[in-house]
């Protein structure tokens, strides 16, 4: 594996479930999130024993909630890292069903705990030809995965933050891939998702399961 993908896979923060089993399958980069060391499992008890207190609650009713509904879910709590630094995160995904039974949840994790401290630096940076792009880009995140503007305009700073380019680069390629017949799917979460897999993966794009690693 080269630098370049190791690296991508690390910053990647990944993850599926299948219901039947409960089995997680999570990214490096989350599993060096959760202090995961080689050999450990992922398992939902370790994903709240790191989460603060206060938040655990809410996060496994949704939890529950999206095993037995599907359709797209978004959650923001807080975590305590392996260095001891509270972090805040965004977690939005999928949960997919068939015949009405759901069987699989996929998505991903980003943590917008530097972006919340830097403020909207790269946002001001972004002149006003740019901002038609960001509006629907907040949109589609808005809409996709019933979070707030506040949110979704997270999101994109945290997307940014991640690949180091611009906040207005990051909109304009979602809008873009929205458009993209490459991208078309029968369901719109599964092609937002692809699309923003698509942008992390920028410098070493890789299939989802390949950057998943239940071990």
């Amino acid at each position: 594996m080269d630098p370049q993908t190791m690296q991508s896979d690390r910053q990647t923060l990944a993850f599926e479930y299948q219901a039947d089993s409960g089995r997680w399958s999570w990214s490096q980069g989350l599993r060096d999130l959760h202090g995961l060391l080689d050999g450990e499992h992922p398992t939902t008890q370790v994903l709240l024993n790191k989460m603060v207190a206060e938040d655990r609650p809410l996060m496994l009713a949704r939890f529950q909630h999206h095993l037995e509904n599907e359709g797209p879910y978004s959650c923001v709590y807080r975590m305590t890292d392996p260095t001891g630094e509270t972090r805040r995160l965004v977690f939005v995904g999928q949960s997919e069903a068939v015949a009405g039974i759901v069987k699989r949840l996929t998505g991903f994790v980003v943590d917008i705990t530097e972006p919340v401290r830097e403020g909207a630096r790269q946002a001001v940076e972004a002149s006003s030809k740019h901002r038609a792009a960001i509006e629907q880009a907040k949109g589609a995140l808005m809409i996709t995965f019933g979070v707030d503007d506040e949110i979704a305009f997270e999101l994109l700073k945290a997307y940014s933050s991640l690949n180091n380019i611009k906040l207005a680069s990051v909109a304009e390629q979602i809008v873009v891939g929205l458009a993209d017949p490459s991208f078309s799917r029968d369901e719109p979460v599964r092609c937002l998702l692809d699309i923003v897999t698509a942008v992390s993966g920028a410098t070493g794009r890789r299939d989802d399961g390949a950057l998943l690693s239940s071990q």
